[in-house]
């Protein structure tokens, strides 16, 4: 009896700890870990162990005897990310996308209550656990996103696919685009050679709408399941035929230090400006062709409001 009490104490403190800080990872990193509770519980004997012989290498640190004990504890935490990976592997899919920023302070908000409080007083917590629950999809997923140096392009074109404008991807940045925006199939880009009949810039509106990117001759096409084309092109001079037809131009060059486009309603992004604001994110109005792209920079002005 005593031994199932102390795996249900341990079973509620990791029930409880996980959910105080699921919210952060979800806001964070956009995916949970629906099995973290069996991997707490499966790596938590190990820690206790890990524990203990730390302490005994630091009592016996200044002696120079705490080889030993450090060689135990390195076996210990190659045990610990054995089974946590291999939990891991076994784990359905854990990408949750974008949820608000109100969501999360009012759960941010239900949390203190309920900690804090000792009394009936823990009841308030429940209206603002509510409704951080119903608010929690009121956020609005971005059409495009480009990376900080304007090496990478995205867009999701449907049916849980992302198509981005590079072969060789930064892996880390795509599976982070892929939890935010619930993609499971990255969409690598289409490339001909210049002059190539089978691409023929002059006639873009031939893309369909959730076209992945078609490259030649350094410009990369694609069109948004909206109907919004998508120009990437290496310099200035080469994204210039393409504020003829393009709602979005990302131009992949620092020197390009002024933008192409006489159309006011074309957006035009540039490498300077994402090496002075950071990664952005597009949205495209789905209820107006004649409506110019909103953009949102990872860093916002002013950068010190206080």
């Amino acid at each position: 009896r005593k031994l199932v009490a102390g795996a249900g104490t341990i079973a509620m403190t990791s029930i409880i700890a996980g959910s105080a800080t699921a919210l952060f990872a979800i806001w964070h990193f956009q995916r949970v870990s629906p099995l973290s509770l069996f991997a707490n519980l499966a790596v938590m004997p190990i820690v206790t162990i890990v524990m203990f012989l730390a302490v005994l290498s630091a009592l016996a640190m200044p002696f120079g005897l705490d080889g030993p004990f450090l060689y135990m504890m390195g076996k210990g935490l190659t045990a610990m990310i054995a089974i946590s990976g291999w939990i891991s592997e076994r784990s359905p899919i854990d990408a949750v996308g974008l949820i608000s920023l109100q969501s999360v302070l009012l759960v941010t908000v239900a949390l203190v209550i309920a900690t804090m409080a000792t009394t009936w007083l823990r009841l308030v917590a429940l209206p603002f656990a509510l409704a951080g629950l119903l608010t929690i999809s009121e956020t609005r997923t971005p059409d495009v996103l480009i990376s900080e140096d304007a090496h990478l392009v995205a867009l999701p074109i449907g049916g849980g696919e992302l198509a981005v404008n590079r072969v060789r991807s930064n892996e880390f940045t795509t599976d982070n685009w892929k939890h935010a925006l619930v993609s499971t199939t990255i969409v690598e880009p289409e490339t001909f050679e210049k002059g190539d009949v089978r691409f023929d810039i002059a006639d873009p509106a031939d893309l369909p709408p959730g076209a992945p990117f078609t490259c030649t001759a350094g410009l990369c096409l694609a069109r948004h399941p909206s109907g919004a084309l998508i120009a990437l092109a290496d310099n200035r001079k080469t994204a210039r035929p393409a504020c003829a037809f393009a709602d979005l131009i990302v131009i992949d060059d620092a020197t390009a230090y002024y933008k192409p486009c006489r159309n006011p309603l074309v957006l035009v992004v540039t490498k300077r400006q994402l090496a002075r604001m950071g990664s952005a994110a597009v949205f495209f109005d789905p209820l107006s062709a004649t409506t110019r792209p909103e953009i949102r920079f990872a860093v916002r002005q002013p950068y010190r409001p206080w």
